[in-house]
C-alpha cells in the first residue's frame, strides 16, 4: 500500500497545528536549556580550574615556618616518596613608597604554582618586577617603584616589565592580610630569585605529589590523598622541629649567659671609667639582648602545611560551581515536569482533533504503526527541534553568563565549553518521553477503538451534580453564567488540574527566585550594622615594647576612633560542610561583656532574645551550628591556632549570616584552653567620616599591631558572591517566567481549540464577543488563581530547600519571606493570563459560526 499520501498528511498536520507545533517547540527548548545549562555549568567551572592548575602546576601542599625552612627541613622534604616536585622559595611583605598600598612579593618559582603572564614578561634581572594584573589600572609597564620595606631584598626600586596572574591567589578582592601598611594586601608580585639576599632560610616550599596528576582535584579521594601526605610529612618535620627547639633553647640559655658577664663587665668597666670598653660591652649588651628578644618572639619552631582550600578564592569557587549543580538538581526537574504534563494535554487533544481522520486511515486498511506515524512525527520534530536549540543554549550560552556572574570574583578566566553527549542523550530521551510517548499513550485507547466508531464525532461530555450544588445557600445566590463555569470546571477535570499544577509549577518557581534574591540582597547589611557594629579588629603584637604600646594607645583615643574594647581574638578550624573544607572560625573572648554589647550584637534570630556569655559554654553562630549538626547543650571540638583540638559545650546559638564565630567569656576561656586570660586584641569603632585605609595605616605603624581585619573586605567579598548568586537567579526567574507564558497561552488555546462548537453555539444564542470569551476565561482566571494559591506553597518549600542547602559554608542565607514577592510572583501569571485572554478574544471573535456548528459526519 502506497505511504505517500500517509506521510504528507503527516506532514500537513504540521502547518494544520502550528500553534501546537510551536507550543511544544517552546516548552522543550526551555527546558532543555534549563537542564543542560545548569547540569554542564558546574563540571565546565570545575574543568576550566582544573585545566588552568594543571598548566600552572599548582602546589598540592605548601609549607611555612616561623623559623624559615633551613637545610634539614629541605632535605626531610625532598626524602618524602610520595612528592613528585619541590619548590623553594622566598617572599616579602612590603608598601609601595608614597601610597598604601602592599604587595606580597614571590620569588619566581621552578615549574610549581607558575605564573600566567597577562602582559609584558617575568623579571629578567634582579631589580625588576611583574605585579597582579589587578593593579594594572595603577601602574603600567616601565614604570619605577620604591618599596618601603626592603627586608630580605637586594633592592627598594623596581622596574615593572610585566602583569601576570597567580595561580596561587583566586579571588579579586580578599587577596590576605599582611603585618604591613594597612594590614590588607593590595596584590601579589614576583621578582627574581637572585632578587633576594642569599644565605637566608627559605620561607615558603610548594609541593606537588607523583599521584595527584591524574586525580580530580575537587574529589575525595584528592582530598583524602593529600591529607595523609600532609600529615606523614608534618611528623617528620616536627621530628626535626623538637631537636631545633632544643637547640634554640641552648643558644638562648648560652646568650642569657654571655649577656649577664657582658653586663658584669661593663658594670665594673664603668666602675673603673673605662669609657672605650664599656662602650664595646654596651654594644655587645645589647646586639646580645636584641637576638634574645627575637629568638622569645619567634618562640616554639612551627609548621603550617596548607592545602589548595587554603588559597584565597580556590574553596570559593569550589564552592560556586557546588551551588550550580544544587540549583542543577531542583530547578530543571520542576521545569521538564510542567512541560510533561502540558505536553500530555496537548498531545491528548491533538489526538482527540484527529478522531475521524484516524477512522478513515484504518478504514482504509492502514496498520495501527501507519497511523502512529503522523503523531510520532509530530512530537519529534517539535520535541528535538526544541531540544537541539535549547542545547544549543544550554551548552553555548547559558554556562558562559554563569561564569561571568562568577567570574566577577575570581581571578580565573578561558572559561572552558565542553559537549556532552550522555547529557545531550538524555535531555533528548526526556524530551520524547513527555511528547512521543505523551502522544502513543493518549492514541492506544483509539487504535483499540473499531473504524466505524471513530468516524463518528466523540460524543461530548454529560454534564452532572456537582458539590457546589449541594450548599444552596451558596448555588442560589451565583448567577447563571458562574452556575455554567464552575460546572464545566468539574466536567473538564484533566484540563483542569493541567492548569493548576502549570500555574502552580511556574509560580513556586517565581516565590522561589524572588525570595532567594530578597534573601541574598540584605544580609551583609544586617551582618555588619545590625549584628557587627564594630569596623575593624586590631591584634596586638605581643611583643611590642612600652613604647610601641604607648603609641597604640594615644591612636586609641585620637580623634578618628569612636570607641574601642578590649577582647581575646584567635583562628580556630575545623574541616566541616560537604566538600569538607577548612572553616576559618574566629574566637572573640570579650574583656567586659557590658561594653562588648556596643559592639557586637549577640541574639537568637528566632526568639530576639539577647544571649548572655555563660561562664561553662560558648555562643556560636548558627551556620556553625548548622554544619556541626550542634544544638544547644551539645560539645564541640575545634582546633586552635597552636594545633590541639579544644573541647566545648554549645550554651547559646546566635544570629549570624556571614562566616563563623565562638563567643565565650574569660571564665569560660579558662576552663577550656586551661590557661589565664588576657587581651589581645581591640575592636575599633571609628567616627562618621573617618578614613578606615589612612586609620588601619596609622595603627599598623605604631608597631604594636601585627594585624587588622577590616569588615569592609569581608563585606566587599560576600556582597560580590552574593551578587553572583543574585544574577544567576534573575536567570531563573526570566526562564519561570517564560515558561509561564507558553504554559499559559498554551492550556488556554487547547481549551478554546476543544471548545469551539459550544462557543459557537453559545454566540448563536445571542452572547456577545466579550461575554463568549469570559465565559470561557472565567474559568481560566478561576484556575489560574488557584494555581497561584497552590504555587505558593511550593514556593515556600523550594525556598526553604534552597536556602539550607545553596549558601556557601560560610554563610547562610536570611530566611525571611516578604508580601512583595508574592504579590510580583501572583503578578507575572496574572499579566500573561491577561495577556493571552486579549489574544484568545481576538481569536473568539473571528471563529465561523457556521463551519464550526456544521456536521462532522
Amino acid at each position: 500500500m502506497s505511504k505517500r499520501i500517509l506521510w504528507k498528511d503527516a506532514w500537513q498536520a504540521i502547518s494544520r497545528s502550528l500553534g501546537r507545533f510551536i507550543a511544544i517547540f517552546l516548552l522543550m527548548a526551555v527546558s532543555a536549556f534549563a537542564l543542560i545549562g545548569l547540569k554542564i555549568t558546574g563540571p565546565d567551572m570545575r574543568q576550566t580550574a582544573n585545566t588552568f592548575f594543571a598548566q600552572h602546576h599548582l602546589a598540592d601542599t605548601t609549607i611555612t615556618s616561623n623559623y624559615g625552612l633551613d637545610s634539614r627541613d629541605r632535605q626531610i622534604i625532598r626524602q618524602q616518596k610520595s612528592v613528585k616536585q619541590v619548590d623553594f622559595g622566598y617572599l616579602q611583605d612590603s608598601t609601595i613608597d608614597q601610597t598604601k598600598r602592599a604587595l606580597r612579593i614571590f620569588s619566581q618559582t621552578n615549574g610549581v604554582s607558575s605564573w600566567q603572564t597577562v602582559s609584558g614578561h617575568l623579571p629578567r634581572h634582579d631589580n625588576e618586577i611583574a605585579v597582579s594584573y589587578l593593579l594594572k589600572g595603577k601602574y603600567h609597564i616601565g614604570q619605577w617603584i620604591t618599596l618601603k620595606q626592603a627586608g630580605s631584598l637586594k633592592h627598594r626600586q623596581f622596574k615593572i616589565v610585566g602583569f601576570v596572574r597567580s595561580s596561587e591567589y583566586l579571588d579579586r578582592s580578599d587577596i590576605g592580610q599582611t603585618t604591613v601598611g594597612t594590614g590588607q594586601l593590595s596584590g601579589v608580585a614576583v621578582v627574581k630569585k637572585t632578587a633576594f639576599k642569599t644565605g637566608t632560610a627559605y620561607a615558603i616550599a610548594r609541593i606537588t605529589y607523583n599521584q595527584t596528576a591524574k586525580m580530580n582535584p575537587y574529589s575525595a579521594r584528592y582530598t583524602n590523598y593529600v591529607e595523609k601526605q600532609q600529615q606523614q610529612l608534618k611528623k617528620a618535620l616536627n621530628r626535626h622541629g623538637k631537636t631545633k627547639q632544643q637547640k634554640l633553647e641552648r643558644q638562648l640559655k648560652a646568650a642569657q649567659q654571655q649577656l649577664t658577664q657582658a653586663t658584669q663587665q661593663a658594670d665594673l668597666l664603668q666602675q673603673k671609667n673605662a669609657g672605650a670598653g664599656n662602650a664595646v660591652l654596651i654594644q655587645q649588651a645589647a646586639a646580645l639582648k636584641k637576638q634574645q628578644t627575637k629568638l622569645k618572639q619567634l618562640g616554639t619552631p612551627t609548621y603550617t602545611l596548607s592545602d589548595r582550600t587554603e588559597n584565597p578564592g580556590y574553596a570559593i569557587y569550589r564552592s560556586n560551581a557546588e551551588r550550580v549543580d544544587i540549583l542543577a538538581n531542583v530547578f530543571p526537574v520542576l521545569l521538564f515536569a510542567i512541560a510533561a504534563l502540558v505536553s500530555l494535554t496537548t498531545m491528548t487533544r491533538f489526538v482527540e482533533e484527529e478522531r475521524i481522520q484516524i477512522g478513515t486511515l484504518k478504514a482504509l486498511g492502514y496498520s495501527n504503526a501507519d497511523v502512529a506515524k503522523k503523531f510520532a512525527l509530530f512530537s519529534l520534530l517539535a520535541s528535538s527541534a526544541g531540544v537541539a536549540l535549547g542545547a544549543w543554549g544550554g551548552f553555548m550560552v547559558l554556562p558562559k553568563i554563569i561564569f561571568k556572574a562568577y567570574a566577577a570574583n575570581s581571578t580565573l578566566s578561558g572559561f572552558q565549553i565542553h559537549f556532552s553527549w550522555a547529557l545531550l542523550l538524555t535531555t533528548w530521551l526526556i524530551a520524547i518521553l513527555c511528547t512521543t510517548g505523551a502522544a502513543l499513550w493518549a492514541l492506544h485507547r483509539d487504535l483499540k477503538a473499531k473504524p466505524a466508531a471513530l468516524l463518528l464525532p466523540k460524543p461530548p461530555k454529560g454534564g452532572s451534580r456537582i458539590l457546589l450544588e449541594r450548599w444552596h445557600w451558596l448555588w442560589n445566590r451565583l448567577s447563571f453564567n458562574y452556575k455554567v463555569t464552575m460546572r464545566n470546571l468539574f466536567r473538564y477535570k484533566s484540563r483542569a488540574l493541567m492548569t493548576i499544577f502549570g500555574v502552580a509549577g511556574c509560580t513556586g518557581l517565581l516565590v522561589m527566585g524572588f525570595s532567594i534574591r530578597d534573601s541574598l540582597s540584605g544580609i551583609s547589611n544586617i551582618e555588619y550594622s545590625r549584628i557587627i557594629k564594630y569596623d575593624l579588629i586590631a591584634v596586638q603584637n605581643s611583643n611590642s615594647s612600652a613604647k610601641q604600646q604607648r603609641q597604640l594607645k594615644n591612636e586609641l583615643n585620637g580623634k578618628s576612633v569612636k570607641g574601642h574594647t578590649g577582647i581575646y581574638f584567635e583562628q580556630l578550624t575545623k574541616k566541616v560542610g560537604d566538600d569538607d573544607a577548612t572553616q576559618s572560625i574566629s574566637l572573640i573572648v570579650p574583656n567586659n561583656e557590658k561594653n562588648f554589647k556596643q559592639y557586637f550584637a549577640v541574639k537568637n534570630r528566632q526568639t530576639k532574645k539577647t544571649l548572655k556569655l555563660p561562664q561553662d559554654g560558648v555562643i556560636i553562630s548558627e551556620k556553625l551550628a548548622r554544619l556541626l549538626n550542634a544544638k544547644k547543650g551539645s560539645s564541640i571540638k575545634l582546633k586552635d591556632a597552636s594545633g590541639k583540638w579544644r573541647t566545648m559545650k554549645v550554651a547559646g546559638i546566635m544570629e549570624m549570616y556571614i562566616g563563623h564565630y565562638v563567643l565565650m567569656s574569660p571564665q569560660a576561656y579558662q576552663k577550656i584552653f586551661h590557661q589565664s586570660y588576657q587581651t589581645n586584641a581591640q575592636l575599633i569603632t571609628l567616627k562618621k567620616g573617618a578614613k578606615l585605609q589612612q586609620e588601619s595605616q596609622r595603627l599598623m605603624a605604631t608597631g604594636a599591631v601585627k594585624g587588622i581585619n577590616q569588615n569592609v573586605n569581608n563585606q566587599r567579598t560576600i556582597d560580590n558572591i552574593m551578587g553572583s548568586l543574585n544574577r544567576v537567579m534573575i536567570i531563573l526567574i526570566g526562564l519561570a517566567a517564560l515558561l509561564a507564558l507558553v504554559v499559559i497561552y498554551n492550556l488556554s488555546n487547547i481549551n478554546i481549540e476543544e471548545r469551539m462548537r459550544e462557543l459557537s453555539t453559545i454566540k448563536v444564542l445571542g452572547f456577545y464577543d466579550q461575554e463568549v470569551t469570559l465565559y470561557i476565561y472565567r474559568e481560566t482566571i478561576i484556575l489560574s488563581v488557584i494555581g497561584i494559591l497552590l504555587g505558593y506553597l511550593v514556593g515556600i518549600g523550594l525556598h526553604r530547600f534552597i536556602i539550607l542547602s545553596l549558601p556557601p559554608a560560610n554563610a547562610m542565607f536570611d530566611p525571611t519571606m516578604t508580601l512583595i514577592n508574592f504579590i510580583v510572583s501572583a503578578l507575572i501569571p496574572a499579566v500573561i493570563t491577561a495577556g493571552v485572554a486579549m489574544a484568545m478574544h481576538h481569536k473568539i471573535r473571528s471563529v465561523d459560526m457556521l463551519d464550526a456548528l456544521s456536521s462532522v459526519d
